[in-house]
């Protein structure tokens, strides 16, 4: 149920607050699986190394869909903050 108080734009400013946090978060593991990734390297060429760059590439897929959810929620938020609630003339 959503709250009385709020109202739309205020909801999607605060979700692209949270898809900020995570894209952050995000990025903060992929810099932390790299650096497993090195490790690996320097002892052994393996799958490890495999496994590592494919969850790494996995990630940064996610992170351009995340990036495009927040994209598009600032534009939801512009156009609903001009049209006030309803969303119409898109």
């Amino acid at each position: 149920m959503s709250d009385p108080k709020r109202d739309s734009v205020q909801h999607l400013e605060e979700a692209r607050e949270v898809i900020w946090d995570a894209l952050q978060m995000l990025e903060h593991a992929q810099r932390v699986l790299f650096r497993a990734g090195d490790c690996y390297v320097a002892r052994v060429w393996g799958d490890g190394v495999r496994r590592v760059i494919e969850v790494t590439e996995r990630m940064a897929d996610l992170n351009g869909d995340l990036t495009a959810i927040h994209i598009e929620l600032g534009r939801l938020s512009r156009t609903d903050g001009k049209g006030g609630e309803g969303g119409e003339g898109e």
